[in-house]
């Protein structure tokens, strides 16, 4: 007669030993330098976290961290378990990708978040693409800084942004845009067009918001070339801040894709490249590395061919000096 195999008491079974995402938990405590902030990468609560480690140290039955120091240190075991730990997440990842792929199964649900001017321009036709990506999808707009947050909180699967997220570690970025910023004036303005001084000194600046990572480069880029603009006006869309500009309020500094978003308005002001030093801005689809197999990349190949077939063609109309300034994909990876 045949026997069930029994385990002993306190000496838990292969199963229960390595719990997946108390190892996520776990690397993200190491990565982050403490519980508190992996709790708030990790969107949870420092008493969830803690609980978490806690019960993947009774399953393996080893102290992982040393909690007399502080910072918070790993114990030898615990050493052991991080120098693995990357290893086993990428092959459990891979594993259900491929398993999925095989059988041509979609994602369960994907989360984007794009910053607005590519949710305005690529977006539409991105989303067309989206259901062979996932059987469930949700796509939010708005400015990068809530996006990378919710990407560090794993609310977001992807993000496409401004902001690449050079410090962080974990992540696939893949490059699909370099745009230009550019100047935009009344199209009544007849002064001096050859240097943001001269603008400056007769209108107004009518400015990306300060929370903006747009707003911010457009600032740094003043200080550095020692631009006094003066200028009340603030606003987060692009919209908003062309028709201040088209209106005569006051001139702006924009990008060729945030003029996309603003057509209607381009009849009452002036493209001009920018005078002086150059600057660009990048857009980047940013990802956790090794979770989501090969969609982040045919998300950036979608956007990549949408922003060549369907953007560029639209910036040429308005000036095709704008055009001619774009970098579209990532030249390092192009043959």
């Amino acid at each position: 007669m045949s026997r069930k195999r029994q385990h002993e008491p306190g000496k838990p079974g292969f199963h229960g030993e390595i719990d997946l995402r108390a190892l996520e938990t776990f690397v993200q405590i190491v990565e982050c330098g403490g519980m508190t902030v992996a709790a708030k990468q990790l969107g949870l609560t420092q008493s969830a976290v803690s609980q978490v480690i806690s019960g993947l140290e009774a399953s393996l039955g080893v102290q992982l961290f040393n909690r007399t120091v502080r910072p918070l240190a790993l114990t030898p075991a615990g050493e052991l378990l991080h120098a693995k730990a990357g290893a086993l997440l990428a092959s459990a990842r891979d594993t259900v990708f491929s398993v999925r792929e095989a059988g041509g199964g979609a994602m369960p649900h994907l989360t984007l978040a794009l910053v607005d001017s590519i949710a305005a321009t690529v977006g539409p036709y991105l989303v067309a693409h989206l259901r062979g990506l996932a059987a469930h999808w949700s796509v939010y707009a708005g400015l990068s800084a809530a996006h990378n947050a919710s990407l560090r909180a794993r609310e977001a699967d992807i993000v496409i942004s401004p902001d690449a997220l050079e410090d962080e570690p974990n992540l696939e970025r893949r490059l699909i845009l370099t745009e230009p910023f550019v100047l935009i004036v009344p199209a009544a303005y007849s002064g001096d067009e050859r240097s943001l001084a001269a603008v400056a000194s007769v209108l107004d600046l009518v400015r990306f918001s300060a929370r903006s990572l747009i707003g911010k480069q457009v600032e740094r880029h003043l200080r550095r070339i020692r631009v006094e603009a003066p200028g009340q006006l603030e606003f987060d869309t692009s919209d908003a801040l062309t028709a201040m500009v088209s209106g005569g309020v006051g001139w702006a500094i924009t990008t060729p894709l945030c003029l996309l978003q603003a057509t209607s308005h381009l009849s009452g002001l002036r493209c001009l490249p920018l005078p002086g030093p150059g600057c660009s801005r990048s857009i980047t689809v940013l990802a956790r590395a090794d979770e989501l197999g090969t969609i982040p990349a045919r998300i950036a190949d979608m956007s990549v061919s949408i922003l060549r077939s369907v953007c560029l063609p639209r910036i040429a109309a308005i000036a095709p000096w704008m055009a001619d300034a774009i970098q579209i994909g990532d030249p390092a990876t192009e043959n």
